[in-house]
Parts: C-alpha cells; structure tokens; sequence
C-alpha cells in the first residue's frame, strides 16, 4: 500500500510537469473569423453617466463646425524618464514607444532596452461605440510640446494632445508622467461642440503583442481584467472571437509572466471589457465606458492610471491599485508569494539569486525536515516488513478479504502505518507547486546571474561548447546532475516489494532529466539542492538504523 502510494505520488507530480510542459505552451493558430457586428457583440452598458460640466482650466469651446484640417507633419513626443523611454505620436496621440531602462532585450547588456510596444502597437487608442466621430481613426492631435525630461528634482510633467473633429467634437489627452514610478496619468476631455447632441460610449482601448519570445518553458500571454472583485484572464492565443466581462471594472491588462501593460480607472466604472484578436499575435482589449449623453458645449472627463512595466508584486502592491492581483501564482498563490518574500529578503543580503534559491531550499528542508524524518523511518520500517507480507500474499492469494486482515494485523503487531512514508510527501505538494510557478514566473529571475555559465536563472541551463548538441544546443549540466542526484537518491530509498513498481520508481529519475531539460534554471537548482539535501538525511538514517 505504501508503494502504490509512494507511486502515485510520483507519478502525480510527474503528469503535472509534463502537463505543463507539454500543453502549458501549446500554441493554437486561430481560425480566420468574420468579426461580429459591434451592436451584436457587446450589449450596451445600461448605467448612465451624467454630463460633466466642462473644467474651468480647459480652453475655450470651438462652436460651430469647424472645417478639414490641413495636412502637417506629424510630429513625436520623446520623453526621457529615469525609468523608461516613452515615444508618443500626434497621430492619435498615442504611445508607440516604451523602452523599460532597467531590462533588456536579451541577457546580453549590451543589448536593447525592453520594448513594451512591439510590432507597431499603439495604445492608448480611442473609440466610439456607435461611431459617432467617424474622422477619430485619421486624427492628427496637435501636442503642446515636442520633449519632456523628467528628472527627480523638476516633479511630475505632463503632455497634453487636442484635436478637433470636423463635425466640432474637441477631444483633449493629457498625460502626466512621475519621476519615481512606471505610473502614469491619462486625462481624457470630450468636449461636445458640435450642432447635435453627442449620444454614445467612449471605449479606451489596449492593443498587445507578445512583450518577448521565450523559448523552452511554459509562457503565457493574457489578456486580463479585474471585473466585480474577480480577476479574468484568457490567454491571448486562445481568443479566436470577441470575449465580453462586465461589472465593476477596475482594470484592464495584457501580460506575460514579467510584464504588464494596464489601464486603470480612476474610479472603477460600470462598464464593459471585449477582448478581440487583431491578427494572430496581436490582441485587443476595448475598455467600453458607460453612456454619455452631452448635449452642445458640455464636456466629460475621463481619469485613468496607465501602468507599462515590471510585474513586480512589491511594486504593483505600492500602487495599491489592486495591480497587485496580476500576480498569481497559481492553486497555491498564498504559499508561493510568502515565499517569494523571503527569497527577495534573502537576496537582499547575498545580492545573488541563484545563492537565495539555496538559502530558500535549505530552510524549507529545515522546516519539513521531522516530516521527513518520519517518512523515511516508515519507509525503512516497512521494507523489513517485506518478506513476511510477501509470505502472507502468497498464502492468502485466493482470499483478498483474509490477505488485508492479515496484513492489518501485521501492521499493528510492528506499530506501523503503512501511509506514514507518503503523508508527508503528501503535505510537500503544495510547497513544490508553489516553487514550481515562482522559479518559472518570477521577473526576479528573468536575466538573474548565478555563476559560471548560468546566466538567466529564468532560461533553461546551457554550457555551449562551440559546436550545436542535438535538441539542446548545449550541455544542461545542471540538470544532468539533477537526475544524477535524483539517481542516488532512488538507489538510497528502500526498494517496493514489487519488482515492476521497483523499475518504474528507477526511470523516474531518466524521465524527470528528459522533462527539467527546458525547465528554468532556478527551479533545476532548487530540485538539485532539495535532492542532496535528501540524499543526505536518507544518508544520516540509514547510518543510524
């Protein structure tokens, strides 16, 4: 019973990993669709908005209607931030540029800064539900300026975009940048100077391509929205048509596991999210806003928080925006993020992560070392027990009934608990999942060095010897010694009565080598660490016994 037990435990953890490795990162091509009707696609929020009276620091309305604006060069909006990059177009009066100064492209530093606005993504775009500014597609906003340097000491600055349509709809962006955050602000002002009454919804839209390739490990990209207190997500090669959440929306995101592209009310609205693939890598997220009723000469301000940077959960949690919630970690979010705590207070004095991870594991064997103890002792109690159960099958073979009254009997006369070596593998579980998403989705260790050849304890263990290994490229010495150590520790582990569970329990370690090989390298050092670990407490009792 323990070894079926033992066994199932294995193979559990097993099927998760190969289940995340082999489906986890699964691409699917979406299948070509004809985009819905927009009136059919999304219902209509049904929570009116009231018109906001116009503010006093706005200029004045333009009345009437104003004519065709003459064709000009469209000029850009370069702003230098500590932080950041950001390049903002008057075409729309979008961003189309957002280098991240403290990551780059690749692990090499001489590379590129990160770029958030890949393949020719613009955001944040305006719309209308109803189409009510038919011309907003072609706008070519006016900026107040052409350069913003924002240093610690000038204190937050501000951009500002206008455009007039030719009907008379005056449409402000205001944006304002801080000196110590990758928060900003988005001011929207929609002025109504047209003849008629403007009667729509104003939608604010994020547009998303994958922020980087990575190969080799489970990688999501998500769009994502905290809707009602709930956080939704689909991941963004899965959208092959238009997905609605409606409620209290909050925010509105596309990420990957190390960054974040987020848009956030000031005041959560009552509206509406519609996420829609654009093309096969590219997603858009319409933030749909309630109605708005604005009769000539009134004007409605929209206030949101624009956050472009890392998913870093100290971060996002200073914001205190709810930003935070991005950062999930799967079944067992509330154990890996305690530990991801300790791991950064860890790091804090070593100033290496790769040496954290093995800080980590030794207090985390620490902490399930009498558990441990106690498995391994039922272990090795039970494997002297093996003669006298193998007896008693053989003489009981014809009656399952006695074999198991026998066999409890035996049990009891010997004071052993035939699940007391899996119980408290069972209660490691959790822990190992845990460690399993925080090592691979952790933008702590995206491009952190360990020594030697290990470079980027988020990419996969490669030693290159200057020609190509087939399948790796390199030598994942690494994860050679992992399955090396998993080895020993099977040869340690008192063997199952049943000859055929005793060589599936020694294939393990081959098939978990074959499966770690494109696992990152932080969670091949924490597997590596918890199996020497291992081998040397199983050492230490097999002395003792």
């Amino acid at each position: 019973m323990e070894k079926n037990a033992l066994l199932a435990v294995a193979l559990s953890i097993l099927v998760f990993l190969a289940w995340s490795y082999f489906f986890g990162s699964r691409v699917e091509q979406p299948s070509p669709e004809q985009p819905a009707e927009r009136e059919q696609a999304l219902p209509r929020p049904v929570v009116p908005q009231d018109p906001v009276v116009r503010p006093a620091d706005l200029p004045e309305l333009r009345p009437g209607v104003v004519s065709a604006e003459p064709v000009r060069e469209i000029r850009e909006v370069v702003v230098e931030h500590p932080l950041y990059r950001a390049v903002l177009s008057e075409m729309r009066g979008e961003v189309v540029s957002f280098q991240l100064k403290q990551y780059r492209e690749s692990v090499d530093s001489s590379s590129p800064w990160l770029e958030m606005f890949k393949s020719g993504t613009r955001s944040p775009q305006l719309a209308f539900f109803k189409g009510s500014v038919p011309d907003l597609d072609s706008a070519r906003f006016e900026a107040d300026q052409t350069r913003l340097d924002v240093t610690p000491t000038a204190g937050p600055r501000n951009v500002t975009f206008s455009w007039t349509s030719a009907a008379g709809i005056r449409l402000v962006k205001r944006y304002t940048f801080y000196p110590d955050s990758y928060l900003m602000d988005l001011d929207v002002i929609l002025e109504n100077g047209s003849e008629g009454i403007l009667d729509d919804n104003l939608e604010v839209r994020l547009v998303g391509t994958p922020f980087e390739t990575k190969k080799g490990y489970y990688n999501t990209t998500e769009a994502a929205a905290l809707v009602s207190n709930t956080v939704e997500s689909q991941d963004a090669q899965e959208v092959k048509q238009a997905k609605i959440w409606a409620g209290d929306i909050r925010w509105t995101a596309y990420q990957d596991n190390f960054f974040l592209k987020a848009m956030i009310p000031v005041e959560s609205i009552q509206g509406s999210v519609r996420v829609n693939r654009v093309d096969p890598a590219m997603v858009r997220l319409d933030l749909v806003m309630p109605p708005v009723n604005l009769l000539r000469n009134m004007a409605a301000t929209y206030r949101f928080h624009l956050y472009f940077g890392p998913k870093q959960l100290d971060t996002l949690k200073s914001l205190n925006l709810g930003l935070d919630r991005a950062v999930d970690y799967g079944w067992f979010d509330v154990i890996a993020k305690p530990i991801l705590f300790v791991l950064n207070w860890v790091y804090s004095g070593l100033k290496n992560y790769g040496l954290a991870i093995i800080v980590v594991t030794i207090l985390i064997k620490i902490l399930f070392w009498p558990l441990t103890q106690k498995s391994y002792k039922s272990m090795k109690a039970m494997q002297k027990l093996q003669p006298e159960m193998a007896r008693l099958r053989e003489q009981h073979k014809d009656n399952k009934q006695r074999l198991n009254a026998e066999l409890m009997t035996l049990y009891k006369t010997h004071k052993v608990n035939p699940m007391g070596g899996c119980l408290p593998m069972l209660i490691q579980i959790p822990v190992f999942i845990a460690l399993y998403r925080l090592l691979g989705e952790s933008i702590e260790m995206r491009h952190a060095p360990f020594m030697l050849w290990i470079n980027d304890l988020s990419a996969p263990d490669r030693l290159y010897l200057g020609f190509d290994i087939p399948y790796t490229g390199g030598l994942p010495i690494l994860t050679l010694l992992m399955g090396l150590s998993m080895f020993i520790q099977q040869k340690m582990t008192p063997t199952p009565g049943d000859p055929t569970q005793a060589k599936i329990m020694l294939a393990l370690p081959v098939v978990f080598t074959f499966l770690f090989i494109n696992f990152p390298s932080g969670l091949v050092l924490y597997w590596l660490m918890n199996n020497v670990l291992s081998i040397g407490q199983q050492y230490l009792i097999n002395k003792k016994a």
